[in-house]
């Protein structure tokens, strides 16, 4: 091997290695998606139900919704602050969302009806 070939041979396998440390470097620095926030979502006598109550603002939630207690139109699930409206059925019974504003936060039915809310609080 000549040493042209050697020095073309050292050259490519520093920019190798110089795009392998800048990919592990941005893997590193990547944010990670937080875990979502599990909540349920039920109906008794006075609207909807949100167990537990209170999430957190940014991080993604997944609300599971009681298919036993949420029937009729109540199964249309509107959440208008996070432009939320989903019919929920037997085998689709999740809504996800993430919450980008904090208080109060209205749930009514697609024919606003039925009514809930929950609350949304800053991070810790």
């Amino acid at each position: 091997m000549t040493p042209n070939h050697l020095l073309r041979a050292a050259v490519l396998l520093g920019l190798v290695a110089a795009v392998a440390v800048a990919q592990a470097s941005a893997a590193a620095q990547k944010p990670q998606q937080p875990k979502p926030q599990i909540v349920k979502l039920s109906f008794d006598d006075k609207g909807y139900v949100v167990t537990p109550s209170r999430v957190t603002k940014g991080v993604p939630v997944r609300m599971e919704v009681d298919l036993a207690t949420v029937k009729g139109c109540m199964r249309t699930v509107v959440i208008a602050a996070f432009d939320v409206k989903k019919t929920v059925k037997e085998g689709d019974t999740t809504i996800t969302f993430t919450p980008t504003k904090t208080g109060e936060i209205q749930i009514v039915c697609g024919m606003n009806m039925g009514k809930g809310s929950f609350t949304v609080a800053e991070p810790q």
